[in-house]
């Protein structure tokens, strides 16, 4: 049901693929600025272009993702939305974001850490079950971000802050998982299509393949998180109910 709806949606508002060109090229931007700072002789110079580019590409992310989010929520609601709202100067959540986005990082980086210790002990103790731990930690790993896969949309929607929107990342899991899993099993096939494109345009022709790739994904990224708006507001009702919403 989400995936036609962010067909139609698009279909509607043809704009957000001219904010997917503009929010992509920036980050593409960023990108390459800090690249092109390992080939620059002036330690000063390069420096510089490693802050611009971070700086570049870390606000561009934050803009990409609530641009996205909030033409997706207005387009689940049949609503329409004008270039002013999605310019950077209307980022008015991008604090709250960068937040949101440090906590989850925090969270894959204790996932990690207590993955690599518990795997030092087994590999003392039991080197044949070294593999285990491993397993475990990727699980809990990808269970952290299909849980979250709505949290931009209830930064955005919703007041809630810190463990409040983890929490309701958790009870979406243990309530909704095989359709967490179902809707994320989608987007992974979504983004898989620019790779595909690229690869056969490569094929076909020689060199095209990069720039293949980055025409679909303009098309691809609108796709993919009109997708989870979609479906976020599908679950909002039940997610205002549900205890963790607190």
């Amino acid at each position: 049901m989400a995936f036609q709806q962010s067909w139609r949606g698009l279909a509607r508002q043809p704009l957000l693929l001219a904010f997917s060109l503009a929010a992509l090229g920036t980050h593409l931007c960023g990108w390459a600025l800090f690249a092109g700072a390992e080939r620059v002789d002036s330690g000063v110079l390069a420096a510089l272009l490693h802050l611009c580019g971070i700086a570049l590409y870390g606000g561009s992310l934050i803009w990409m993702i609530e641009g996205f989010t909030l033409a997706g929520l207005a387009i689940a609601r049949q609503q329409l939305i004008h270039w002013q709202e999605l310019s950077p100067s209307e980022c008015r959540h991008s604090g709250r974001l960068s937040l949101y986005l440090a906590y989850l990082a925090a969270a894959l980086v204790a996932v990690a850490l207590v993955t690599g210790v518990i795997w030092s002990l087994v590999l003392l103790l039991l080197p044949a079950l070294s593999a285990a731990p491993a397993l475990l930690g990727l699980i809990a790993a990808l269970a952290v971000v299909i849980s979250q896969i709505f949290g931009p949309c209830l930064v955005l929607d919703t007041r809630l802050r810190g463990t409040a929107l983890f929490r309701q990342g958790v009870w979406l899991l243990e309530h909704h998982g095989p359709g967490l899993l179902l809707l994320c099993s989608g987007l992974v096939g979504l983004l898989m299509i620019p790779l595909l494109v690229g690869l056969l345009a490569e094929a076909l022709i020689s060199g095209l393949g990069l720039i293949a790739t980055l025409v679909a994904l303009v098309v691809v990224l609108p796709l993919i998180t009109t997708t989870v708006t979609g479906a976020y507001v599908q679950l909002r009702p039940e997610l205002q109910n549900n205890p963790a919403h607190t």
